[in-house]
């Protein structure tokens, strides 16, 4: 029997480019495929987002593509609809991006991208069959064709780059289900140091964000997903890059911001001192929360389902600042081989004197079992495994994609404002399947 997946949460390389484009905005994508792509782009991705589109999703032009199609190729079918899009929907950026049965059956998609540039549109391309993986690889694919395409397209210029530019990396839009709140976290900590921060996907951001992109001092990676891009400029303009290695999460941020201002000889005084403020007003939350945390009986042994780069800096909060105790954690986004070494290292080191069991998993069935075999005392997770807390009866947080029980608009749980963010949500969930098991 083959192997198959339960419930991926990792959707397809498609609607990962979909993601990007759609996070940007100004930039219309326009997918040359089936129809089913858009729709299960919609059902799979944005429904289980709520708060992160509006009027429930925006309009996705698409070819939708039908058997005559695949038979005798569908760049005509592409033309039509690319011409279609620019006369209805005004977009500063065209992004054409291919499904899979496109893919198979060759149709040009670079030569019908450069067809409508001919005509004076700003377009470009993507070759994104969901083949080619999943949601992780698709942002990467994205990112790449901006980086690559957005020089050769003869934009109006935005002007250079603010001094102290940094482009951040590897948050990806909607798969992270706080995105939108970590970016402007992360953007408050870098404006904080002295830095002008790129946040890409932030609000009210255009693709003139992305044409300061080549100006920035520092490509800042904050999970190996947006180590790729950051490379990329690395190459092309001599960029340096940092990785963060994990989202930061309370007092990682301050050790992240030292890092940065090392790196680009800040003035130490500065950061010292903003560094010190936010960890003044972190312990008095913390100092808040010490009498119901001991009467509650806070300190349990835990589950965390996640991705690579969040479930690392959720970890190393949870132990090192919370005292919480980690029995399981489970990788959900399938990094890279050679990287998982050295993420259950890392992980191991937070927790020195009782390592957890570390899983890679992202089938739903695999995951419930594990989760079951561990009897965790309290579970942090997705929308998934919230039957799986019910059935253990222990406390359950959602924090990670999908979190289809949540609207999120600028939540977040990076930096400091976001561990405070956390302890309140982690806090009263607490509290709450207390009070409910009382009743």
């Amino acid at each position: 029997m083959a192997d198959h997946i339960e419930g991926s949460r990792n959707s397809c390389a498609l609607h990962g480019t979909l993601a990007v484009v759609e996070s940007i905005e100004g930039a219309v994508p326009v997918i040359h495929g089936t129809a089913g792509c858009g729709v299960q782009n919609y059902l799979g991705v944005t429904r289980l987002n709520p708060g992160s589109d509006p009027f429930g999703a925006p309009p996705i032009s698409s070819s939708n593509i039908g058997e005559k199609h695949v038979v005798f190729g569908g760049g005509s079918r592409l033309r039509e609809q690319l011409k279609n899009t620019v006369k209805v929907v005004r977009g500063d950026l065209y992004a054409v991006l291919s499904g899979c049965a496109t893919e198979m059956v060759g149709d040009d998609i670079p030569a019908m991208a450069k067809e409508g540039r001919e005509q004076g549109w700003p377009v470009i391309f993507a070759n994104t069959p969901g083949f080619r993986g999943a949601v992780h690889q698709g942002y990467q694919l994205a990112v790449k064709a901006l980086i690559e395409q957005l020089p050769d397209l003869g934009l109006a210029p935005v002007g250079a780059a603010a001094a102290g530019a940094v482009n951040v990396w590897g948050i990806i839009p909607r798969q992270d289900p706080f995105w939108r709140g970590n970016l402007e976290e992360l953007g408050r900590l870098l404006e904080g140091i002295g830095l002008a921060p790129n946040l890409l996907f932030a609000q009210g951001e255009g693709v003139a964000a992305w044409q300061r992109v080549p100006g920035a001092v520092l490509n800042l990676a904050v999970s190996s997903w947006g180590e790729l891009p950051a490379r990329l400029l690395a190459e092309r303009y001599g960029t340096p890059l940092l990785s963060a290695e994990g989202l930061p999460v309370g007092r990682a941020a301050g050790e992240l911001l030292r890092r940065l201002a090392r790196l680009l000889s800040l003035d130490p005084a500065r950061v010292e001192a903003f560094i010190e403020q936010e960890e003044r007003r972190l312990n008095a939350h913390l100092a808040g929360l010490a009498d119901t945390y001991y009467r509650n009986g806070f300190q349990r042994e835990y589950a965390l389902v996640g991705e690579s780069a969040q479930l690392a800096g959720l970890n190393d909060f949870l132990v090192g600042t919370l005292g919480l105790l980690p029995r399981l954690l489970i990788v959900t986004d399938n990094p890279p081989e050679q990287l998982r070494e050295a993420l259950a290292g890392r992980l191991a080191g937070q927790s020195p004197g009782r390592p957890p069991e570390l899983a890679f998993s992202e089938d739903r069935a695999e995951i419930a079992d594990l989760i079951l075999a561990a009897a965790p005392e309290l579970l942090l997770g997705s929308s998934l495994e919230a039957g799986v807390a019910r059935q253990l009866g222990a406390p359950f947080l959602q924090v990670s994609f999908p979190a289809a029980d949540r609207v999120l608009l600028s939540r977040g749980y990076a930096g400091y404002r976001g561990a405070a963010t956390l302890l309140e949500d982690l806090g009263s969930a607490i509290l709450a399947h207390a009070q409910a098991a009382a009743r």
